[in-house]
Formats: C-alpha cells, structure tokens, sequence
C-alpha cells in the first residue's frame, strides 16, 4: 500500500515537473523569437543608415542620381548609368532580404507593406534603369501591389 502511495506522489511530481517544462520551454520560445524580431527590425535600420550615409558621403553618386531624375536616364554617360545600375540594384537586394525577412515573420506587416510601396513607387525609375521585376516572392508582391 506505501508503495502504491509513493508511485501516485511520483507520478504526481513527474507530472509537474513535465508542465513546468514546458512552460520555460514556450517561454523561451517567446524570448527568443522577439529578440530575432528585434535584430531583425535593428539590422534593417543599420542597412538603411548605412545606404543613407554612403549616399551623402559619395560626391558622384548623388550627383548622378539627381542628374538622373532631372535630365532622364539617356543624359548619363556609359559609366554613370553602370554605377546608378549598380546602386539601386544593391538597393533593390537590400529590400528584397528585408522583405524576406517579413515573410519569415522576423518582422511586422507594417514593414512588409512599406517595403512593397517603397517598391512600387521606384519601379518605373528602375525601369528606366533597364531593371526587370523577374520571379521571386519579392518581385511577385512588387507586381501585384503595382497591379500588373
């Protein structure tokens, strides 16, 4: 009969002990899915600061840019029109992570959809850059948002 006793407390014991388990396990769960959320918001940040201050700092490359918009794609020399391709094909890469990284849930919808309007709006400027949307999920928002 004791010991009968004994194995229902143990049972009992195991059993609190297998709940309280899994209560730290989805807490920790919880943590460490909002510190990637967060690095993930921070490491966005880093990259548009970044992009901002390489442009501020490049004394050709804003030049180029603002020629670009003012005067048309056509004024850029040979050269000029390689090293805007070259900048806003970084700047197209650096949405498309980040936009992958929303669709992994690492960020919020608003940072999707910011992401994809941002898209939108410079996708007639890409195209006159001689850019193409191609496939992908990033390109594929990029054209329903654009409605094409």
């Amino acid at each position: 009969m004791d010991s009968d006793r004994l194995n229902r407390w143990l049972t009992l014991g195991a059993n609190i002990g297998v709940v309280i388990g899994l209560a730290i396990l989805i807490y920790e769960i919880r943590v460490s899915q909002h510190l990637a959320e967060t690095q993930a918001l921070v490491r966005r940040g880093d990259q548009i600061q970044v992009a901002q201050v390489q442009m501020a700092m490049s004394e050709s490359l804003a030049a180029i840019r603002v020629k670009a918009r003012s005067e048309g794609v056509q004024s850029l020399t040979d050269v000029e029109l390689y090293r805007l391709q070259m900048w806003e094909r970084a700047v197209r890469n650096r949405m498309g992570s980040q936009y992958v990284e929303y669709l992994r849930g690492y960020t919020g919808e608003e940072s999707g959809e910011a992401i994809i309007e941002a898209a939108v709006l410079m996708l007639p400027y890409w195209e006159k850059l001689g850019y193409e949307l191609g496939g992908g999920p990033f390109s594929e928002a990029i054209k329903t948002a654009a409605g094409r």
